[in-house]
């Protein structure tokens, strides 16, 4: 293959049908007709020789082709459009950009309605967003190439390089194959999985999650059996669909496409997981600190939104 031939319109319409799992949602969502993506994502798969999606039923799924190649189309995208930014601010005539990192399942409901209203109240102001891992989010904050940065837990190490403030903690929920034994409960212990064997996130992408799992297990009174580890959300719930184990995921993250597996609840008292803004340690800038603002602001309504009973 020549690796030429791949363009980054490809990457970005392979990801976004990645994440909407829906080739016409993800063409509304780049405002573009449906045949042209279908047609870029089909010469896409023919460059790389593998196909990136199984078609059943007018609906796709991310084969293990697809899931192994998603976090590092996401990575090779947002490397081009940070170093381009970076040559027209340092070079050009380009205004300085805030750089915002975020996790996938709070781009909808906190990030975007907090940048919306910072280009609102600083119309000259810009900011360019990053959904990446969360350690290629920290690689970047060290390198001066994020500003501020949305991220689950952390390890103690990376907590003593930054300034951290804590959003929110999120229920974590049960993620099983859809024809699990406990498939259709409304909600289950944790040490009902104690059998089953699990799917990971792996520490290199998301650094401290194995030993969070262990230890939310351990609490529960057991030593989970981890059989594999995967690079990106997306990644696991295709894991989970396949067969390969039992995951846990933060409640708010069910949002996500997950055909072929269910979310389940996880009964009282749930584990729960932290949602922090990391921030260089260095004095924010008036826009930053507007931005923070607002973000927090949001996590704030989201977290109470989740707390109320329902009706």
């Amino acid at each position: 293959m020549d690796a030429s031939a791949v363009e980054f319109h490809q990457l970005r319409y392979f990801i976004a049908s990645a994440e909407e799992l829906s080739i016409s949602a993800a063409a509304k969502r780049l405002h573009v007709t449906q045949p042209a993506l279908s047609r870029q994502i089909a010469v896409l798969e023919a460059e790389l020789g593998v196909a990136l999606f199984d078609r059943i039923r007018k609906r796709i799924h991310l084969t293990d082709a697809g899931r192994f190649f998603l976090p590092k189309a996401r990575q090779i995208v947002c490397d081009a459009e940070t170093g381009a930014q970076q040559l027209r601010e340092q070079f050009g005539k380009a205004r300085r950009t805030l750089r915002l990192g975020f996790l996938t399942p709070f781009l909808d409901d906190l990030v975007a309605p907090a940048v919306r209203e910072f280009r609102q109240r600083h119309p000259k102001a810009q900011v360019s967003l990053f959904e990446l891992p969360p350690r290629a989010q920290l690689d970047r904050l060290r390198n001066h190439e994020l500003d501020v940065a949305i991220l689950g837990n952390i390890s103690e190490a990376d907590r003593a390089l930054f300034t951290i403030r804590t959003l929110s903690r999120h229920k974590m929920a049960a993620v099983l194959p859809e024809d699990h034994t406990l498939a259709k409960k409304k909600s289950i212990k944790l040490a009902a999985l104690k059998t089953d064997r699990w799917v990971s996130l792996s520490d290199a992408f998301f650094p401290g999650r194995r030993e969070f799992l262990r230890a939310i297990c351990q609490q529960a009174g057991f030593e989970p059996q981890i059989g594999s580890e995967v690079d990106s959300l997306s990644m696991m719930l295709g894991a989970v669909t396949a067969g390969e184990g039992v995951a846990v995921i933060p409640a708010h993250a069910s949002k996500l496409p997950h055909a072929g597996c269910v979310i389940v609840p996880l009964a009282s008292p749930a584990p729960t997981t932290e949602l922090l803004l990391v921030l260089p340690k260095t004095e924010p800038s008036r826009e930053l600190t507007t931005l923070t603002k607002l973000i927090a602001e949001n996590a704030a309504r989201i977290a109470t939104t989740q707390t109320q009973p329902t009706t």
